[in-house]
This record gives structure tokens, sequence and C-alpha cells, in this order.
């Protein structure tokens, strides 16, 4: 699940729980305060991704906008792949410079190249272009990809996506993405064949 939102100021969601989830939430502008019971506080800023995996255990936890612009972000749940899992908490961001015209790994299931853990056997990207641009990512055997545009317009297959917009792709070992607008990017490469763990 995808959840676009625009927090305005000095709002927000008041403590509540979660628990067999793992929570991924991207930040495009503003700053977004987090706090939960096991001690964890601070912001998270344009560029930045949140991961929480919220335990089997479960965690409480809050999110605001203390500041004076509207923030904005999208936050991701996804099925963790096993039962038992504890509460771990992760925050990762890259500059403009280090995200433009290419797509970021910020959270893999085995925390290569440095990105972020998650129980489940999901690969996040980010990434900023501008008109021209062409991108590919490969695909491997069995798996697919979901692309959420922040903001911004690109093609694939034929198609155009716009600000907001999401495609599923499944079946190709290639995405080819040609950029038409300065764009912001989030690309999901998804195991299609993953066990789903529900209670």
């Amino acid at each position: 699940m995808i959840v676009e939102n625009h927090i305005q100021p000095h709002s927000g969601f008041p403590p509540h729980a979660h628990r067999d989830v793992e929570i991924v939430t991207y930040v495009a502008a503003g700053v977004l305060t987090h706090a939960d019971r096991f001690g964890h506080a601070g912001g998270i800023g344009p560029g930045e991704m949140q991961h929480i995996s919220a335990g089997s255990g479960g965690m409480i936890h809050s999110e605001e906008n203390a500041g004076d612009v509207v923030e904005h972000n999208l936050q991701c749940w996804l099925v963790p792949d096993r039962h038992g899992t504890t509460f771990a908490y992760h925050q990762l961001g890259f500059t403009p410079e280090e995200r433009q015209g290419r797509l970021r790994l910020y959270v893999s299931p085995d925390a290569r190249a440095g990105s972020m853990p998650i129980h489940t056997d999901a690969f996040i990207y980010a990434g900023l272009f501008a008109p021209g641009d062409v991108v590919e990512h490969a695909l491997g055997p069995g798996r697919g990809a979901w692309l959420q545009l922040v903001r911004g317009a690109l093609r694939v297959f034929g198609a155009r996506l716009g600000q907001g917009d999401g495609a599923g792709l499944t079946d190709t070992d290639r995405l080819a993405l040609e950029f038409d607008d300065e764009t912001e990017l989030l690309l999901f490469d998804l195991g299609m064949n993953a066990p789903m763990i529900w209670r």
C-alpha cells in the first residue's frame, strides 16, 4: 500500500500502533518529525527515507509536521516475509546531487551497498531526473516493478505517467524510463512470489 500525505503545518498523526508491517516513508518536501516508544525521535527531510520494522511485538509512534510549511511524503506499507520480526529503525538520505540522473538504492533485503535492511523481498530506489534523461533498470526472473511519480513525467513501454501516477510492470526483464520533465521517482523492485505472512 502507498499513501501520499500532505501534512499541514503544526499537525499530523498522534501516537498510534502498528505490528507485523514494514513501513517505508520517503519525504519529498518539508520535515516529518517522528517519535516512537523505543526512544527514536527526530526529523526526516527532503530526499530522506525512513524504514521501520514494526515487529511482531508491535510499536507505537507519532508523526507530525512541526514546521511552518506543508510537509509532503509518500508512505508504503509492506508485509514482512516471516513471523517473529523485531522492531528496527533506519533512516537514510542522499543529496540532490547524489540522486540526480540515477536511481539510488535506499532499501534492500540484505542491506547491500549501505542500504537499509527490510524483512521482505523488496529493493526500493529513488532518483531525480531531467528532461531527456533515459534510465534503464534490469529486473531478474520472477520480479516485477512498481513506479510511483512524486512529480514530473516519464514514458515507459509507450505509456505516459504524470505527477501522482503509479504503474505496475511484470513479464519483462528490463525497464527503459524516458523522462519528459523534471521528475522525482520512486521505483520498487519486488519479488512476485514472495511469501505473504498474514495474521
